[in-house]
Formats: C-alpha cells, structure tokens, sequence
C-alpha cells in the first residue's frame, strides 16, 4: 500500500512540474513573439524552474535576452542549452549571433563551427561564420561562407547586401551582388 502511494506522489509531482512547465513556456513564447522581452523572460525563468534539463527553455531564454541586448546572460543560456544538449544547432547559431552582436568574431567561429558540424547545410551558420571571418578582416574565407549560406538558402543573399559585417567586403569581385 506504501508503494502504490509513493508511486502515485510521484506521478503527481512528476505530472504538475511538466504542466507548469509547459504554461510559462507557452505564455514565454507569446512573449517573446510580441516583443514583451521582460515577461518572457521571467516566464522562461519560471519555466525552468519546473523543468530545468529543458535546453529549448534555456535557449528561448537567450533569445529573450539577445533581444535586450545583454549579451552575458543571453551567451549563458546559449551555452546552457549546449551543455544540457550537445547537439542544440540552433544554441550554437544564436550563440554565434550574441558573439557577433558583441564583436567577438573568434567566439562567433567557435560557435558557427559547432552549428556547422552538427548541421554542415545550415545555410544561418555559415552566414554568421561568414560575418565573422568579415569582421576579422579575412576576405576569402568570409566570401566563400557567404557564398555557400547563399547556395543553401537564396533569401540571405537580401540580407547580406544590407549586412554591415559586410561592409568592407562589398567592393571584392566575388562578393555576390543583386
């Protein structure tokens, strides 16, 4: 008798955590989509109380961070997603994006090389290795991953016209124009 109460404790613990979790990461996401940075954030922080081995909540977080622009909490939910999660390609890609909104091209490699190996035809983390081998003022290398995001994905070549990383790289005779 014992047992079967123990048991069910557990089923109902186990069960309201993932309930819990399961709102503040809906109403999270609502957030973040319209924009409401500092309620996401504290409903992914909710969130992951109840779940906290959940990589997805921790790189929602970092978005909802990289979208105040503090970058140091945003890198530490990317990388918590990736520790938790080994293989979250799309931690490493907005963990390159935190590296590049703060100047950090060696970082941002790091990170793009990461997303490429898991993912080698993610046409976004070549774009963002593209734009940090632009920012170390490394031409070819940053032509030759700008063209093959390009290859992989069309639209970013619209993107990359307005890119900034992209900026002394215009005038090269490889870089693709409209």
């Amino acid at each position: 008798m014992a047992f079967c109460l123990i048991v069910t404790i557990g089923f109902i613990w186990i069960w309201y955590h993932h309930i819990q979790f399961n709102d503040h990461s809906r109403q999270a996401l609502f957030h973040l989509r319209r924009g409401e940075l500092d309620q996401a954030i504290k409903d992914y922080t909710t969130a992951i109380k109840h779940k906290p081995k959940e990589p997805s909540a921790y790189n929602n977080l970092g978005q909802a961070y990289l979208g105040k622009a503090e970058y140091d909490k945003a890198v530490a939910s990317f990388k918590r997603a990736i520790e938790i999660k080994p293989d979250a390609v799309e931690a490493y890609v907005n963990l390159a994006t935190a590296y590049l909104k703060q100047n950090l091209p060696t970082q941002a490699i790091e990170a793009c090389q990461g997303a490429i190996q898991i993912a080698p035809n993610l046409a976004l983390a070549h774009y963002n290795l593209a734009c940090a081998y632009a920012l170390m003022a490394e031409s070819d290398k940053a032509i030759d991953s700008l063209k093959r995001s390009i290859t992989l994905d069309k639209q970013l070549k619209a993107f990359a016209s307005e890119e900034r990383a992209f900026d002394g790289l215009r005038s090269h005779p490889a870089f693709p124009s409209e």
